[in-house]
Formats: structure tokens, sequence, C-alpha cells
């Protein structure tokens, strides 16, 4: 079941500018926590498949923080990939495939939807945005000093439980997230990681 994937993620909230769940846990600006993921995948194999270029979202809600579990949670499955990387993906996106997501969603989500294969856009530059399907349209505008130099955050209890080493800190504001079976929210707080795992 070894499996690796490296690339770039986008995450937002629908907390202000910053999530404090990231800090340890926390009371969530409205009371309960909801929270995108899009990961695009520049390489990755699992057992032999090839997961390059493909690209996976992720969408939760949470009744308080997300240090409290309880979770109900959604995976979207980037439609341009083939049965072989969409059944590998799912895998270890939802923590069946071993690696820290068993840990993670193991302790944070009790419920999942089902996965959900579709289109998945994302676009670099000075202001990342991506689209999942009809359901989210995400736009990131990445915070700078006056010399600008990216705003980081680094060493925060979350970042050790998703083994990210720094994030660049951005505001999600204008983006939202309506999937029909969770709680439709817009975003303020976001971040922008480079990730590097391995099972």
């Amino acid at each position: 079941m070894a499996w690796q994937m490296s690339g770039q993620a986008i995450e937002l909230c629908n907390c202000k500018l910053l999530c404090p769940c990231w800090l340890g846990p926390a009371q969530p600006d409205q009371g309960y926590c909801a929270s995108g993921w899009v990961f695009d995948i520049r390489e990755g194999n699992a057992d032999g498949v090839r997961l390059d270029g493909r690209k996976v979202a992720f969408a939760a809600e949470w009744p308080g923080d997300f240090w409290s579990g309880n979770g109900t949670a959604r995976l979207y499955i980037d439609a341009q990939a083939n049965a072989d990387q969409r059944r590998e993906l799912e895998g270890i996106f939802s923590g069946k495939r071993g690696g820290f997501f068993e840990g993670v969603m193991g302790g944070i989500i009790s419920k999942w939807l089902p996965t959900q294969v579709t289109r998945i856009e994302v676009r670099d530059g000075a202001t990342p945005a991506a689209t999942v399907g009809d359901v989210a349209q995400i736009r990131m505008q990445p915070l700078k000093d006056p010399q600008g130099r990216a705003t980081t955050v680094q060493g925060a209890a979350a970042q050790a439980a998703f083994q990210i080493e720094r994030m660049n800190v951005a505001s999600s504001k204008g983006s939202r997230w309506a999937d029909p079976e969770l709680r439709s929210w817009e975003g303020d707080s976001g971040n922008l990681v480079s990730f590097s795992w391995r099972s």
C-alpha cells in the first residue's frame, strides 16, 4: 500500500484570518468549522499507478472546532483521472491507504459522503484560484509585507498533523463552497501550501 505524492494545495475555511484551529483547539468565529482543500498533485505514485497531474478536493464541516472531530466530509476526484487513479486517490485521501491521512481522518471525520467525480481546475500565479465542479469557486489573495515577501506560518499545531512545514497565508474572501449535502459557506481565511507526503 505504498504511495507518495508532492505538489501544491489551497486551503480555506469560513473563519476570519487566520483560522485559529491551525494553532490548536479553538473557538471558531461562527461557532462551527467548515473547510475546503484543493490538492494539485505534480508528481505521485501509488503501487505503480501514476498520479502526476491529478487533482483532488476535500470539504468538511464540524459542529465545533476541527480538533473536536465528529466531522462530515466529501472527496471530489478529478474527472480526468482514470478508474485506477480514482481508486488510489480515494483510498489515500480518505485514510484507507495508510500514511498520516489514516490517523488524521480517523480522528476528525465521523461520516463520509459519497465521493464525487467532477471537473477540478487550478490556476497558479499571483492570485491563485480554483473551481471544483459547481460546488466551489475559490480565489486567493496572498498576504505580503511592504517588500513583497510572503506572510508565512511555521510551527503551528495542525501543521504537524498534516506534515506541512510552512504555509503562505492568503485571504480567501470572495470564495464560496456550496455542496447541497454540506453547509454552504464563504471564505476569508486561507493558506497556500507545498506538500510532499508518503506512506
